[in-house]
């Protein structure tokens, strides 16, 4: 437990400084947790080592680079292209280690791209920390209320710490997280549509994080592996930590973008 507070407290400063400094800044620190997550997943499921160095490096470009979304999308195509070549000429069937590269991106490294993009918003200093506020609260009363009341265990093959009280306790966390950006970061008037609009959203980000954390249970169990790595002490890999967070905040980027946050 201690090992493990200790780690929470860097990885929190780390994040904290990376989201203050924003800019260059918080891209290399995308750049370095895509790298980190991209080498646990490869590692997870056995791809060759070529391919992670391919996609570390289109990584880097689709985090670094000023090109539009769609520009950086298109990308992934030339690099489906380059391993079907490659591996046509070593005259291997590698169709399943190219999707798993190719999800990987839409898994893992686009939804850190939007991570970095939210800092861009006009309030994005404090935009940038609703995905992680989320995460950590919707976590938080999922597992105290799960300690509590937990008796359920809907999940028992994919999580079987988790439990349907758990879960509920989750969306309470979710709602009390975006109630706090809402009418704390933001300090928007405390109205009954806004009010509406932000349990709205906490519930719909909690279920989302939520999901996030069995998906990738489900990788693990795949795999028959407890954690995707092991460098961060008393937390697992880097992926352990980002499983809830990269599917909320492609979720927050868009409703940023329609003005719903």
């Amino acid at each position: 437990m201690k090992q493990r507070i200790i780690t929470a407290i860097w990885g929190i400063a780390l994040v904290a400084l990376a989201n203050f400094l924003g800019g260059i800044w918080l891209k290399i620190f995308g750049a370095l947790v895509a790298a980190v997550a991209l080498y646990e997943f490869f590692n997870l499921f056995r791809i060759e080592r070529y391919m992670l160095y391919l996609s570390i490096a289109l990584s880097f470009f689709v985090i670094f680079s000023n090109y539009s979304i769609n520009n950086k999308i298109l990308f992934l195509f030339v690099l489906l292209f380059l391993l079907a070549l490659i591996e046509s000429f070593k005259n291997r069937i590698a169709s399943q280690s190219i999707v798993y590269v190719l999800f990987s991106f839409i898994y893992i490294v686009f939804p850190i791209l939007f991570l970095v993009l939210l800092r861009g918003f006009e309030n994005g200093k404090k935009l940038i920390w609703v995905p992680y506020i989320v995460c950590w609260l919707s976590d938080t009363f999922a597992y105290f209320t799960g300690l509590a009341f937990g008796k359920r265990r809907i999940w028992s093959n994919i999580s079987p710490k988790k439990s349907l009280e758990g879960f509920l306790g989750a969306m309470i966390g979710g709602m009390v997280a975006v109630w706090f950006y809402q009418f704390g970061l933001s300090v928007k008037n405390f109205d009954l549509s806004t009010l509406l609009l932000s349990t709205a959203e906490g519930m719909i980000l909690s279920i989302i994080a939520h999901t996030g954390d069995l998906f990738a249970s489900m990788l693990k169990r795949q795999q028959q592996k407890k954690d995707f790595g092991s460098i961060l002490p008393g937390h697992g890999g880097v992926l352990d930590r980002f499983d809830s967070l990269i599917m909320v905040t492609p979720i927050i980027y868009f409703l940023a973008k329609f003005g719903l946050f």
